[in-house]
């Protein structure tokens, strides 16, 4: 009896060390812990939420706890510089007016917590241009301060309110406590990648100061906290943002342009502060491949255009050079005459203000951003305008199969034309 309970005990015990042996190589090849926590197309990032926005049109390409809050670190000062840019855009400031150095801000430029100190005396002349420049690129948070005081009229505190009013406004699901990161802000991954679009869409400026590997201040230079310009080099990355906290882990908002489109990823609470920069390469990587695997097509868009004061169905032409696109047949409900000749493989277009317009109901198509709307065919179809200088022949005419879509940048050329980036809506008249 005692022989068949040992013999029962090494079967046991070898069957449990096959199992273990299973478990420890299947460890070894499988990419887990902080190391490598989600898979991204073929890779792995360590990131706690991310995300990866297409510029253009706000669609999510990929995002991981997404919609989920989370403590943004610097990436803070985004918000800040938006803000800072609208009081430039309004005339309260310009980039000559000189920041004065509270109390408060002498103080923090001089204590570690204020990360990346540089320090502001009470007797120097800061301009907002000067300081802007540490800010973007050397991610400066006392001077970042020091832009919220001037702003909001000598108080932080007042800045902050203006970010979060700013944020309800612009659609970001965040929250705000103070200008500079260090406080647990709160924001997700994908309002963050939305609020760097709204940002460098309406201020590009700060792709121009982001995009700079160093930066000179009051004759010292200071070099960039994203090293996707240098040490972890991404061809096309030209911004944005880094955040470092304890409470935020190791964060990055990146951005880059490849063969005329650009991205925008966000990692937050990567596994270090060189591994977000491996988990943007990534997520970038996976956003590029869907992208080109795109080309040539006609997707469902956010972007909205009203013609001669009445919403009509609006496409983004995916390929080369992506634009915002309508169909010509539509315009026919939009105050134009729109004829095709069979013979001459012909569509022409003329406004005709007397005639009734029956605009296109909507719902089929919205929210559905990024989806795939038609394949671009093979075509000899010409697009004629006729305009009272004469005809003029189209050049970015598109065949989706039965309709033809064009350009709303070329009809910009013929008719009156206003375009709101922030948001994301063409208005063009073709009446008198």
């Amino acid at each position: 009896m005692d022989s068949v309970k040992i013999s029962q005990f090494k079967k046991m015990r070898s069957s449990c060390a096959v199992i273990l042996m299973f478990i420890l190589v299947f460890t070894a090849v499988v990419p887990c812990g902080n190391a490598y926590a989600a898979q991204v197309g073929n890779s792995y990032i360590s990131s706690a939420g991310a995300c990866v926005m297409d510029c253009d049109t706000g669609e999510v390409l990929y995002e991981l706890n997404g919609y989920a809050l989370r403590v943004p670190a610097s990436m803070t000062k985004i918000m800040t510089l938006y803000c800072v840019y609208e009081a430039l855009e309004n005339g309260e400031i310009t980039l000559g007016t000189c920041v004065p150095i509270s109390s408060n801000v002498y103080w923090k430029s001089r204590n570690q917590l204020y990360q990346n100190m540089i320090s502001l005396n009470y007797d120097t002349v800061y301009t907002v241009d000067e300081i802007m420049g540490v800010v973007i690129t050397y991610s400066a948070s006392a001077a970042t301060v020091a832009l919220a005081e001037l702003v909001g009229g000598g108080s932080e505190q007042a800045f902050v309110s203006r970010m979060n009013k700013t944020a309800k406004k612009l659609g970001i699901n965040a929250h705000y406590y103070d200008s500079c990161g260090v406080a647990d802000n709160q924001i997700t991954p994908v309002s963050m990648a939305d609020l760097a679009r709204k940002t460098i869409t309406k201020y590009p400026d700060i792709i121009a100061r982001s995009s700079k590997k160093s930066v000179t201040f009051k004759g010292a230079t200071y070099k960039t906290t994203n090293h996707l310009l240098d040490t972890y080099y991404y061809e096309g990355a030209d911004g944005l943002k880094t955040g470092t906290s304890t409470a935020a882990g190791a964060c990055f908002c990146g951005t880059a342009v490849r063969d005329g489109k650009r991205l925008i990823s966000v990692t937050m609470g990567s596994s270090s502060a060189g591994q977000r920069f491996t988990d943007t390469a990534r997520l970038l990587n996976y956003g590029f491949g869907i992208i080109k695997d795109r080309r040539n097509i006609v997707c469902f868009t956010n972007i909205r255009t009203f013609m001669n004061g009445l919403e009509m169905p609006t496409f983004s032409y995916v390929g080369t050079n992506p634009h915002a696109v309508v169909v010509a047949e539509d315009l026919a409900n939009y105050g134009f005459d729109v004829t095709y000749d069979d013979a001459l493989r012909k569509i022409s277009i003329k406004a005709n203000e007397q005639k009734a317009k029956k605009p296109i109901a909507l719902d089929i198509y919205k929210n559905r951003n990024g989806q795939k709307a038609f394949s671009v065919k093979d075509s000899n179809i010409t697009v004629a305008l006729e305009t009272s200088g004469g005809e003029c022949i189209l050049s970015d005419v598109y065949n989706v199969g039965g309709y033809t879509c064009i350009s709303i940048d070329e009809l910009a050329n013929y008719f009156n034309f206003e375009w709101n980036g922030a948001e994301m809506t063409a208005y063009i008249t073709s009446e008198n």
